[in-house]
């Protein structure tokens, strides 16, 4: 499978559109136990694992602001107290070349970090970092490479 371009994002069913990038990593950490004289471990064993990344967006919506940021939406106006946080939000990622999808659902989702750089000479792309979560069930992600070859 080849794959070419960016990818649209959905929040709670939502798109939020207009991306100019998402970037994934799947991180695994694991122990690893030598022994003797040996240069490589005898035993290696994941345990923890962690996805990450970035997305930037350009379609500003008080929707996006309210789950990235976990205020409380009035029409076009988020409103932050001492106590607002950023609640978990499914995402889905959707990227289609020569009619084959390649999607990654993340069932449930954290933003953490928003980020808006004004400047003189480009447009305001908020970029955001968020990190995955299991669900109630235990979920993770669900990855659909779109061929079975």
């Amino acid at each position: 499978m080849i794959q070419f371009g960016m990818a649209t994002m959905l929040y709670g069913g939502q798109n939020i559109g207009c991306l100019q990038g998402v970037n994934m990593d799947f991180s695994f950490n694991t122990a690893e136990l030598y022994c003797g004289s040996g240069i490589f471990p005898q035993d290696v064993r994941v345990h923890s694992g962690t996805i990450t990344g970035s997305a930037e967006f350009a379609d500003l919506t008080a929707m996006a602001f309210e789950k990235l940021l976990g205020g409380t939406r009035t029409n076009t106006t988020i409103g932050l107290t001492e106590t607002s946080k950023p609640a978990t939000f499914a995402m889905v990622t959707t990227l289609i070349t020569d009619g084959v999808n390649f999607i990654i659902t993340f069932p449930s989702v954290r933003s953490t970090k928003l980020s808006l750089a004004y400047v003189r000479d480009g447009h305001l792309i908020p970029n955001f970092d968020f990190s995955v979560e299991a669900d109630a069930s235990g979920s993770v992600a669900t990855i659909d490479v779109g061929d079975v070859s």
